[in-house]
């Protein structure tokens, strides 16, 4: 093979090599960059510009043993583990809603839960294959994209209990959807630091209009920590202390608002009833009360007992969706329970600590988001099902079938960011860290 002579030809000889097809563009520019950094200072030394280049491709050295090289370090990182646990908790959720409440009036229909659970294998494999860098391109215009979504949802959306049905799904995308805006703010200083704060407004003010309390507090908890962990990582360039305390003070004013809207009619007495269900047991404290029969009455393992006679499906209110834990509890034992728990609360775990380890921004940011959604889910759905009855809250992949495809689309996503964190750049990074990766290469190769 004759050896080439231009960048062009170097390039294309190196990306020869390199078989995955999302690393190539990655991996290329890098390599541009370093080589005409390097014909940059021939020119600089007196060469001609066609001598300067011949000189940088012949000072990189062979281009296959690169490319190979580049091909076996930088691979694919699959996730298989991680999709076969989530399609595992998704199976058991979707087995366990169907035959939970087989035979109820309101129970939940086999065929509409296979088409959900085929629907959400593909959101999960969809979000999996994404390239993330994809949405590093356009984040505010993907943001913006989800805030209309939410908003037309309003009008097309059938009605449940006052709730547009399909606007609180949506709601559920919000913490990355700021993950997004966030990033897109990056390096902006002040003026990048109160576009994230404005950022957030738009979709709070969509989930309180809708009304959605459970997800206008996962929403403001979740961009909360996220806008606090980008001040804490020196993202925007702004003093870390001075970007604090505006964060502290809109942390109170947002809690100050919460505590007054509580404290106005309706709202203190849902509190009320919500820590003293005892109080209106044939009222607003019915629901919290048959939650705690339902819980005295269950076992470790097996059927609980309520006594002869007593139809579950009529004594606990919503038994077949956000109280399906509940259900669960009843008629299999608290061990089944716990061991879900576990693992649910395991997975997001998992997911938290990996997303704090990647290199790339936006990545790290999206995992972040995904995987407190799932927690905080999970945490306020196991509030719900012991009694503190304030809000409804749906149990990640096990209550009703559409959050069980948000969920997993929201799992795909995080592993989508693992699954190419190799080649995971960020594009106004310096170029040093980029040449010193190429030499460090490059230097293995002579010494091999």
């Amino acid at each position: 093979m004759q050896e080439p002579e231009s960048i062009r030809a170097y390039l294309q000889a190196v990306e020869d090599q390199i078989r995955w097809k999302r690393a190539r563009p990655v991996l290329t520019r890098e390599l541009a960059r370093h080589l005409e950094d390097q014909r940059d200072a021939f020119i600089a030394d007196g060469a001609q510009p066609e001598d300067a280049e011949r000189h940088a491709v012949e000072d990189m050295g062979d281009p296959v043993a690169l490319g190979a090289e580049l091909d076996r370090v930088h691979r694919p990182r699959p996730q298989w583990g991680l999709l076969a646990l989530t399609l595992a908790l998704a199976l058991a959720g979707a087995f366990l809603r169907v035959s939970l409440t087989a035979g109820w009036i309101d129970g939940i229909r086999g065929d509409r839960t296979l088409l959900a659970m085929i629907l959400g294998t593909a959101a999960l494999l969809g979000m999996y294959f994404l390239d993330i860098s994809r949405l590093a391109r356009r984040p505010r215009m993907i943001y913006l994209a989800l805030l209309a979504a939410g908003i037309v949802s309003w009008y097309i959306s059938p009605t449940f209990n006052a709730v547009p049905y399909y606007t609180r799904y949506i709601i559920l995308t919000y913490p990355v959807a700021y993950a997004l805006w966030l990033y897109s703010c990056w390096e902006k200083g002040w003026t990048g630091f109160l576009l994230a704060i404005l950022g957030g407004v738009p979709p709070a003010l969509i989930a309180a209009m809708t009304p959605y309390l459970m997800g206008l507090l996962l929403f403001l908890f979740t961009g909360l920590t996220l806008l606090l962990y980008a001040v804490w990582q020196n993202w925007f360039g702004v003093p870390r202390r001075a970007a604090a305390g505006c964060i502290l003070a809109l942390l109170l004013s947002v809690t100050g608002i919460l505590a007054y809207l509580v404290a106005q009619g309706f709202g203190a007495s849902r509190l009320e009833n919500a820590l003293h269900p005892e109080l209106d047991p044939l009222g607003r404290g019915y629901q919290g009360v048959q939650i705690h029969r339902v819980l005295e009455a269950s076992r470790w393992v097996g059927e609980g007992d309520l006594g002869p006679g007593v139809s579950f499906e009529r004594f606990l209110p919503e038994a077949a969706y956000d109280m399906i834990p509940t259900t669960l509890i009843y008629h299999l034992g608290w061990m089944p329970y716990i061991l879900l728990t576990a693992l649910t609360l395991g997975l997001s775990a998992w997911l938290l600590l990996r997303g704090l380890r990647q290199k790339h921004r936006l990545g790290r940011l999206t995992v972040l988001a995904a995987s407190l959604t799932l927690a905080l889910q999970c945490l306020s759905s196991i509030l719900l099902n012991t009694g503190f009855v304030l809000f409804s809250a749906s149990y990640p992949l096990l209550s009703g079938n559409l959050h069980a495809i948000t969920d997993m689309a929201l799992i795909g996503l995080s592993l989508s960011v693992f699954r190419g964190d190799t080649i995971a750049r960020e594009e106004s990074a310096e170029p040093a860290p980029r040449l010193r990766r190429i030499k460090r290469i490059r230097l293995k190769i002579e010494y091999d």
